[in-house]
């Protein structure tokens, strides 16, 4: 654990990409729930626009702007609370000895890097809406200038970099809040995810095989 004079000069929006551990354990100790609530709702913000980016064009931009910023937070933090009840309960298998706080905590402060893209999912959609999303009603769609392509292409670039990086830190996030190794936060997250694929999948085949 570091001195807390080694948080005085500690961004938790810079630092996170390279001191990630350093980052997490800062955000534990020394942030209040404020912060925690901001990280919230600019995480949610981003989610949400992404999503709508998905969908077909049913709302205007400044709708779904909105929107998005309602209810994106409230299903980030949804997500964030289930997921961190998980880590918690298998983290103990590992060996882990964090608390539920922790694990939230930790669990926000590694998705910093996707509030990165939200200048960009809003530039996408208010300058081209017509390639923002996947579906548009042709009464609707303006002329693409290039513009929003361009974006779009460059958004996808940046968004699997940072997505794979994202999951590095929430690996690390993870083992920090657990105090174990990033390995084990690397297990923690993954063995979830693979079991949650098969139920889905076990579930798929029994229903087609019901069908036929």
């Amino acid at each position: 654990m570091n001195e807390p004079t080694a948080y005085t000069e500690l961004n938790p929006f810079t630092a996170i990409w390279t001191r990630p551990r350093e980052t997490v354990r800062y955000v534990i100790e020394e942030k209040p729930t404020s912060f925690i609530v901001i990280l919230l709702i600019l995480t949610g913000f981003t989610g949400g626009l992404s999503g709508a980016s998905s969908e077909e064009q049913i709302f205007p931009a400044v709708a779904v702007i909105f929107g998005s910023l309602l209810l994106g937070p409230l299903a980030v933090t949804a997500g964030i609370g289930i997921v961190s009840g998980i880590y918690i309960l298998l983290g103990k298998l590992f060996g882990g000895v964090g608390t539920y706080s922790e694990m939230f905590r930790a669990v926000v402060t590694s998705s910093i890097p996707q509030i990165w893209l939200l200048p960009m999912w809003l530039i996408w959609l208010l300058t081209s809406p017509s390639t923002f999303y996947t579906e548009i009603e042709p009464s609707v769609a303006e002329p693409d200038t290039g513009l929003g392509m361009v974006i779009g292409l460059v958004l996808l670039a940046v968004t699997v970099v940072i997505g794979i990086w994202t999951f590095v830190i929430q690996c690390k996030g993870v083992g920090e809040a657990q105090r174990f190794s990033a390995w084990k936060g690397f297990f923690v997250i993954v063995i979830p995810s693979v079991l949650f694929t098969v139920v889905i999948i076990t579930f798929l085949a029994m229903f087609l095989f019901a069908a036929f």
